[in-house]
């Protein structure tokens, strides 16, 4: 089997605004997320008054960011930097 024949006989280019525009949204996404466990302050930003966690869709972060904002969020309250339920609550 010769290799031309595994080659797709027409492209599609793209035009090149588009590509652009693509990039610029990968390079802002692709931005390290880290969630500090230690960075109670940053954490609540995440959590209700009821000491629930916020879903993503309401704080708008990807899935990947979303488990490691969950996984921070539960160390914290495990070294009790973080309550498990607030005052209120109680």
């Amino acid at each position: 089997m010769s290799f031309s024949k595994l080659k797709p006989k027409t492209t599609v280019s793209r035009p090149v605004q588009r590509v652009a525009q693509n990039a610029k949204k990968k390079q802002v996404r692709n931005q390290v997320v880290f969630f500090d466990y230690r960075d109670d302050r940053k954490l609540r930003r995440f959590i209700n008054e009821q000491g629930k966690i916020i879903p993503r869709r309401i704080t708008g972060l990807s899935a990947k960011e979303q488990r490691l904002l969950t996984k921070s969020i539960k160390w914290a309250r495990h070294l009790a930097i973080i309550p498990f339920v607030s005052n209120q609550i109680r």
